[in-house]
């Protein structure tokens, strides 16, 4: 493994000397929605449909990635202020882009983003919001304006999206090899996992449970069935406790009663640090960059309290576990996967780091230095 990854990091190296445009236009991409777009030249000024999927930028524009993104939803800076904060140590200039609204929520302006300086040539949408941009007309505004719509996905089918995802925008923007060096490495990492699973064709299926949202608010247990990181679960021979209960529906709500009979092996909580309109953070675990460990122990120790909790299986054989929320819409998604694979199979998977795995694809692609707590055992951290 750590050859091949050495030789990774070469390829990436000689990749990334390449001048952006080598790519000849014009240029026709096929993004995740199935749509095909031309580009007669390579954009330079992007907007994103949320400010979470800025990495993606990164990875094709490494210290550059700043310069190129001019508009995005403000959701990085209450969703995952620690992820914020961390970006705007190294990017100031992200503290000047311009805001946009939720498309879903009709808060997106689009006259306003038409005519915002710079104006964007090419805005990467979320695939969940594609559909909705086409039905409301948005798609053919956006277009007679001259602007260009890619489809991405991080979260509604992770395993199959990402990596499509990522080598749509690098060739659209001129910077394929950007693409595929870190398609090398996510499917390397992807096979390695598949490649160790098949050496245990006896794992006995466990039972698991994914927490959406942890701490956001009172109620509990919304989840994922076969979508976002529920999507890792049968990926790793496990079995989903909510499959049965959603009945095809990627996301819904479970009663702590069902989650208890259902007898969950594994409990994973996705959450992180949030904060309300007024910047106080909520009830979520503060976890991801620059980790405050006090604070980190006291929101574990409130979540791991509630009654119910204590009466599933999971908790009683101390297997409960947390995860940084922000992964679930990133194409470092890889990370939380790993995670999630350490988890079900301690002793499949016991060499495998994914603290490491983020902090090797932030320096190779981002070429950034970055460290952080971005998954947990709960019980460890209340101690």
């Amino acid at each position: 493994m750590k050859t091949k990854l050495k030789i990774l990091t070469l390829c990436a190296a000689t990749l990334w000397s390449l001048p952006s445009f080598a790519a000849t236009y014009p240029i026709t991409v096929t993004d995740v929605a199935g749509r095909t777009i031309t580009f007669n030249q390579p954009p330079q000024n992007i907007a994103l449909s949320t400010s979470r999927i800025f990495p993606l930028l990164e990875i094709i524009y490494q210290q550059d990635a700043a310069k190129h993104l001019v508009a995005a939803r403000n959701d990085m800076q209450v969703s995952a202020p620690s992820m914020y904060a961390n970006y705007i140590k190294h990017y100031p200039s992200l503290k000047n882009v311009a805001k946009i609204g939720l498309i879903k929520s009709g808060e997106f302006d689009a006259e306003r983003f038409i005519n915002l300086k710079p104006k964007p040539d090419l805005f990467i949408v979320d695939l969940s919001n594609i559909k909705l941009a086409q039905d409301n007309g948005l798609l053919k505004k956006l277009a007679a304006a001259g602007i260009k719509v890619i489809a991405v996905d991080f979260r509604e089918n992770p395993i199959k999206n990402t990596v499509r995802s990522v080598e749509s925008v690098a060739k659209a923007v001129g910077r394929e090899a950007q693409g595929q060096a870190f398609a090398h490495y996510y499917l390397d990492h992807v096979a390695e996992l598949q490649k160790k699973l098949a050496q245990y064709p006896n794992l006995k299926p466990k039972k698991v449970f994914i927490e959406r949202a942890a701490g956001y608010s009172d109620s509990c247990c919304r989840t994922f069935a076969n979508g976002n990181m529920g999507a890792y679960i049968p990926f790793l021979k496990a079995i989903n406790i909510a499959d049965k209960p959603l009945d095809g529906a990627v996301t819904g709500q479970m009663s702590p009663e069902t989650v208890i009979t259902a007898h969950p092996d594994v409990y994973i909580m996705q959450t992180t640090g949030w904060v309300n309109d007024k910047g106080q953070p909520t009830h979520g675990i503060p976890l991801g960059y620059n980790p405050n460990p006090a604070a980190i122990k006291a929101a574990t120790s409130a979540l791991m309290d509630r009654d119910w909790l204590q009466a599933v299986s999971a908790y009683q054989t101390k297997n409960v576990y947390s995860i940084y929320m922000p992964f679930y819409n990133s194409p470092y998604n890889l990370v939380a996967m790993e995670y999630f694979a350490k988890w079900i199979h301690p002793n499949v998977f016991k060499d495998l780091n994914p603290e490491k795995t983020f902090e090797e694809m932030n320096k190779q692609f981002g070429h950034r230095i970055v460290s952080g707590d971005f998954g947990q055992n709960n019980f460890k951290a209340m101690q």
